[in-house]
């Protein structure tokens, strides 16, 4: 494995959840960022036909959750964020001095912001590797 790969992915738990073979024994930590990659095909410089290198496919990025000797598990870090909710309310007021005057209409807008939901891997898979940022 080259040094710019840290660890492979040895488990792929769920669609926000993998698990690489790098633990404590490699002084992985919680908290500790990776970028999850896959290789793509070898990508061949059109004009002078050498090989340049293998295309990586950036599954997504991802921190550790728990380590052990070994083995380290590492969750999606990337969130979407859904539509913020907004809601008006109208109130008419009648009664008080509104009775001399009409009634009164009263609008009030708020905004929800929209919740945070984290983000899928995108295609991962075991043998896909994990990039120390």
């Amino acid at each position: 494995m080259s040094d710019r790969y840290f660890a492979k992915v040895v488990l792929v738990q769920d669609k926000f959840t993998v698990v690489i073979n790098a633990g404590s024994d490699k002084e992985v930590k919680i908290g500790k960022k990776f970028l999850i990659v896959g290789l793509g095909e070898v990508i061949v410089d059109p004009d002078t036909k050498q090989e340049l290198e293998r295309l990586e496919i950036v599954r997504g990025n991802a921190q550790v959750t728990h380590v052990q000797e070994k083995i380290a598990t590492l969750r999606s870090s990337e969130y979407d964020k859904k539509a913020d909710a907004r809601e008006i309310k109208k109130v008419t007021a009648r009664g008080g001095i509104a009775m001399f005057s009409g009634p009164q209409d009263t609008v009030t807008e708020t905004t929800k912001p929209g919740e945070q939901i984290s983000r899928e891997f995108r295609g991962v898979q075991v043998g896909d590797f994990a990039i120390a940022v």
